[in-house]
């Protein structure tokens, strides 16, 4: 290998910047360039024609390398394809080839057969493009199909290509327009590598009419559009090379044809992107590319989501798919039981009321005509092996795909994929039966409706004939409700404000929830949704699922909370569940869970095996147990907090303000421990800290901030700018994290005296006694609180009002307590040997020191023979015992 330079992408950034500043020609341009990654030995042979030996005129050819022409304007094109084959490019194994012409750079990698296109102020930007040179790789998604990647890359180029010429575009009424028009050039792209239309026909059409640099690919692509809706009888004034092209219909090419505005750069893209084998895309896997071409904002925004192709059967399986796969094994001997199977596939209607790009709707249409492909193959072996009829048509129609989805390109994809989805099928028929099914002209796609989902009434636009099963399936979007722009919250009134005014705090995705149920209380129909797991926790459930529930609906398999990743760009785990929900019946149901799963009596919010109970959160405890509230909110401005260094040095000052200082924590300082410091005054010492010279300032600062702030509450606090807003404290507080790490086997919490204050970042209970910690830090505890409170991704989000305060706990007697409070002294006692260590390193659930699990697990032992005589054996077991448990203590109790 040749020797390199050890840059960075710092360096190649500013490097490259540099050459662009200097202003230099394509032939001294390539010389700096080359200086930038070689050492000055290399650069300085690389000037002799000994060492260079590329075939071009001032071309420097460095092995394995680089091979760097210098062109004139307008050649770029021509150039760069003669440099790509170039066999002395060949023969030296050059990496990168780069093309400049004074004000464009091409720059096109070997390795990936990837083609970048930039000015010569812009290729800074692309640092990355020349890492190779210096002996390092960019980053890749390996594990996605190479040629999904390649599509992904060259379609959101040429799309940038397009928008950086026509602008306007962008605007509302053209944007649907260019969105369209993606869609029609990736058909024909598809079309050319399939066979629907003659091999290579649009890309060579292009090459032989639209000129070197593209100049005439608008009026091209034009003609070519205009005939592709228009049948031999209709085609009376087309030209010769116009009626090569097929009668394809199908909507596709309807109506008006407009083309944006090519430029040479659109133009090589779009070659570029031609030059793939595009029979190999996935349909399921064009949503990826919709992320990657649009305005990425738009996901968050309008809804797109992208599902892996396992996670969407995930959901597919056991709402129909499994019990399809069990009825077709049963018929495959009976012609007559095949056939009516057959027709049983045939009424099944999809609907994906959140489709994107039309993911879970490609899957369920690919799942679907396997099974039709399966059962016709039973037909064949039935009769002894004979022929299909030429003729074929699907009992599997696209009309029975329906889908709403908010964002425009998404839509239109969506459409695309589906006929790509069934001339896939339809090729796997020919490959297996032999019988001819003729690709065009098409027929026509799903349903798919561009618009808000919220705001479309659902029956009408889906509806059922002769009580066809309906098949509710999606990934809606999730949205929490501080995320929530205005229309998003507009919507969820609309949809909830018949049932509840208790919706505020909900995910967008419920509305999706409410919806379905609404729709499946009127059809032959079942639903499953994919969602964040927030929903089957905390106060989401005595929400949402009362008002689902109440359309005489049940869940009947749900898959429990699970990392979820997809094949989108900036792929970033969720949290999800997926929740099945059907009319009521006697019928067992499923809980799915990891790897694993149990068959349920009954599955309620929570995704239980347990009756249909919600725990409503309470303000004050309903369980004999003492009240949890918020530590002390400053509300100071950060005035009353010090550091240790600023207590150090006021106290070196003012020795007397010692004994007005304490130590303050939060979650954070519970966990992972550390020092800060706050002043501390009571009532009685108002004229004590406004005077004292060393405070002051401060004091003055609080009375100023809290004077102008918006809240009623802390302006009337004005008048005593020395005290928090809160200021409670006692003899023993215990102080509980108000977010804890699910890598914990147990919830932390912290024993303090007076001299400590705990703040509003974390919960207390004030004058605590110690059998209360040994309650908090439980097993039988922590898993109450993991089911019933809200999480924070996987972490546990504590909640006062729902996991203390109705937390189901017997009546203790006073030994029992006594045995509670020895636990908790054990339980203390051993982390104190450990100090320095802090509640983080000592909990780590693979490096908990020995003595303190066990401590803990007496601790469980000793709390949990309290509840009952023998043993919990599983924590479903502990759980439903709680639930019991809850219904009884709740009996006649007003929250």
């Amino acid at each position: 290998m040749s020797a390199v330079k050890k840059l960075n992408i710092v360096d190649i950034e500013n490097g490259l910047e540099e050459l662009a500043k200097q202003n230099l020609s394509p032939v001294e341009y390539g010389k700096g360039l080359v200086a930038l990654f070689a050492p000055a030995a290399t650069t300085k042979r690389l000037g002799t024609t000994k060492a260079n030996t590329s075939d071009f005129e001032n071309g420097i050819l460095w092995r394995e390398k680089l091979h760097y022409v210098p062109c004139k304007a307008g050649e770029l094109n021509t150039v760069i394809e003669q440099v790509k084959t170039s066999d002395k490019t060949l023969k030296a194994k050059v990496r990168l080839v780069v093309v400049n012409d004074g004000s464009n750079i091409l720059v096109f990698d070997r390795k990936y057969n990837e083609l970048t296109d930039c000015t010569i102020e812009t290729v800074k930007d692309e640092p990355q493009l020349f890492l190779p040179l210096t002996g390092q790789e960019g980053f890749r998604r390996e594990e996605e199909n190479e040629v999904d990647i390649k599509a992904t890359g060259k379609l959101a180029k040429l799309y940038d290509a397009l928008i950086e010429k026509n602008p306007d575009w962008l605007e509302d009424d053209k944007r649907h327009v260019l969105n369209h028009f993606i869609t029609q050039v990736i058909f024909c792209l598809f079309a050319e590598d399939t066979g629907i239309f003659p091999k290579d026909i649009f890309t060579k059409t292009l090459k032989n009419r639209a000129g070197s640099n593209g100049e005439n690919a608008t009026e091209v692509i034009t003609g070519i559009y205009s005939v592709l809706d228009l049948n031999d009888a209709q085609r009376t004034e087309t030209e010769g090379w116009q009626n090569e092209f097929p009668y394809v219909n199908g909507g596709l090419f309807s109506g008006d044809v407009l083309i944006p505005e090519f430029t040479p750069k659109a133009y090589r893209y779009l070659l570029e992107a031609s030059s793939l084998d595009w029979k190999h895309i996935n349909p399921d896997i064009l949503g990826s590319s919709i992320q990657a071409i649009v305005d990425p904002t738009m996901r968050g925004s309008l809804g797109m989501h992208y599902t892996s192709v396992p996670n969407i059967l995930k959901t597919l399986e056991p709402l129909f798919l499994n019990e399809l796969r069990d009825d077709l094994l049963k018929a495959r001997h009976s012609k007559k039981l095949i056939n009516l199977f057959l027709e049983r596939l045939s009424k099944i209607v999809l609907f994906d009321p959140a489709c994107g790009s039309g993911n879970f709707l490609v899957i369920a249409y690919r799942e679907l005509r396997k099974l039709e492909l399966q059962a016709m193959d039973a037909v064949r072996d039935i009769e002894g092996g004979a022929s299909m009829a030429f003729g074929f048509n699907s009992v599997i129609s696209l009309s029975n795909f329906y889908g709403i989805e908010y964002a425009d390109f998404a839509a239109e994809t969506a459409k695309l994929a589906l006929w790509i989805a069934e001339y896939q099928q339809n090729s796997r028929f020919v490959a297996a039966f032999g019988a001819e099914i003729p690709a065009l002209p098409l027929r026509e796609s799903g349903n798919i409706l561009c618009a808000n989902s919220l705001q479309v009434d659902w029956s009408a636009f889906c509806s059922s004939v002769n009580n066809q099963p309906i098949f509710l399936v999606g990934n809606p979007p999730y949205l929490g409700s501080t995320w929530m722009n205005t229309q998003q919250k507009e919507d969820m009134k609309s949809v909830f404000s018949p049932y509840t005014k208790n919706y505020k705090t909900l995910d967008y995705v419920c509305a999706w929830f409410l919806k379905g149920a609404k729709f499946l209380s009127s059809f032959n129909a079942k639903m499953a949704f994919v969602a964040t797991n927030s929903i089957t926790q905390g106060s989401q459930v005595a929400t949402l699922w009362p008002i689902v529930f109440d359309f005489e609906l049940e869940i009947f398999f749900a898959y429990k909370s699970f990392k979820w990743s997809n094949n989108a760009s900036n792929n970033a785990a969720v949290i999800c569940v997926i929740v099945g929900v059907q009319q009521q019946s006697d019928d067992a149901k499923v809980i799915f869970e990891e790897n694993d799963y149990k068959n349920a009596s009954n599955i309620n919010g929570y995704l239980l095996d347990a009756p249909n109970i919600v725990i409503q959160a309470s303000q004050k405890p309903i369980n004999r147990m003492p009240l949890m509230q918020k530590g002390n909110q400053p509300t100071d401005g950060g005035n009353l907090i010090l550091s240790e260094d600023e207590k150090n040095n006021l106290v070196s000052s003012f020795p007397e303000l010692d004994s007005y200082i304490k130590k303050i924590v939060g979650s954070k300082e519970i966990i992972n421990g550390g020092h800060r410091y706050c002043l501390w005054f009571s009532d009685a010492d108002l004229d004590f800290a406004l005077n004292h010279r060393g405070i002051s300032t401060r004091i003055a600062a609080v009375r100023e901030m809290r004077l102008n702030s918006p809240d009623l509450g802390t302006r009337k606090m004005a008048n005593k700018p020395h005290m928090f807003r809160e200021s409670r404290t006692s003899e023993l507080t215990l102080g509980i994290p108000s977010v804890s790490s699910e890598n914990r086997a147990y919830l932390p919490a912290e024993i303090f005296n007076s001299s400590t204050i705990l703040t509003n970042l974390a919960l207390a209970i004030y004058d605590a006694q110690l059998w209360h910690f040994s309650v908090i830090v439980s097993k039988i505890h922590y898993i109450w609180i993991t089911t019933v409170c809200g999480r924070l991704k996987t972490d546990f989000r504590y909640s006062s009002t729902l996991g203390w305060h109705t937390f189901p706990i017997p009546e203790l007697n006073q030994c029992q307590k006594e045995s509670l409070i020895e636990s908790a002294r054990k339980i203390l006692l051993i982390r104190e040997s450990y100090y320095p260590k802090n509640i983080a390193e000592l909990y780590d659930r693979k490096n908990m020191p020995e003595d303190l699990r066990q401590a803990h697990q007496d601790n469980d032992e000793l709390l949990e023979s309290f509840y009952q005589n023998k043993p919990f054996v599983t924590d479903e077991d502990r759980l439903a015992h709680l639930f019991a448990r809850y219904v009884e203590m709740t009996k006649g109790v007003d929250q």
